[in-house]
């Protein structure tokens, strides 16, 4: 009966010790498009880079989704396709964009963000880059660089430990309960 007992208890700690991570990692399709973030535009002889806040956010937001080779590709597409427009501009910085030439330029960041069901729109005014949104409305990414991507466990770790630790508690108390009239029945 001891082994029952302990083959249950066994049991049950490891139901309590599956509680699964949350935190997806980033695949070779997220880090071909961080890599092609980290690319500079060369507009009109300068080198203009993607600020690192944004890469940093991107990272953060990618750490939590599992992106497809063929959405990494897509968006890929759209980036390559907004730096040869901001190379055509002729402009030496993102500064320099015309009202007209940011709204094109937010196209293609719109298209790149609606592969991964985000949206893109420009930041605090026209120029001073793009802000990135999920479907609940949460700034994914923005011109500060404060945003803080939410990771780790989701809503559904809080009921699945209880249910763990409950059913624990019922394995034990149920041996214990079959222990104590097994001993009660040798008497």
């Amino acid at each position: 009966m001891k082994k029952i007992i302990a083959l249950i208890a066994v049991v049950a700690l490891a139901a309590l010790s599956c509680i699964p991570a949350f935190a997806a990692g980033i695949n070779s399709a997220e880090q071909s498009v961080l890599n092609n973030m980290r690319t500079p535009s060369n507009m009109n002889g300068n080198a203009v880079y993607v600020p690192d806040s944004y890469i940093n956010q991107a990272e953060a937001n990618f750490n939590t989704i599992d992106m497809t080779q063929a959405q990494a590709d897509e968006i890929n597409g759209y980036i390559n396709a907004g730096r040869s427009y901001l190379e055509s501009t002729k402009r030496s910085s993102y500064g320099e964009l015309s009202a007209d030439e940011v709204k094109t330029f937010l196209g293609y960041a719109r298209a790149a963000a609606g592969v991964l069901d985000l949206s893109a729109g420009a930041g605090s005014d026209l120029t001073k880059g793009v802000k990135i949104i999920n479907k609940s409305g949460d700034v994914v990414i923005d011109e500060s660089g404060n945003v803080v991507k939410a990771t780790g466990a989701g809503d559904e770790a809080v009921p699945m430990t209880v249910i763990a630790v409950t059913g624990t508690l019922l394995a034990v108390s149920c041996a214990g309960v079959l222990l104590s009239k097994r001993k009660t029945a040798v008497k």
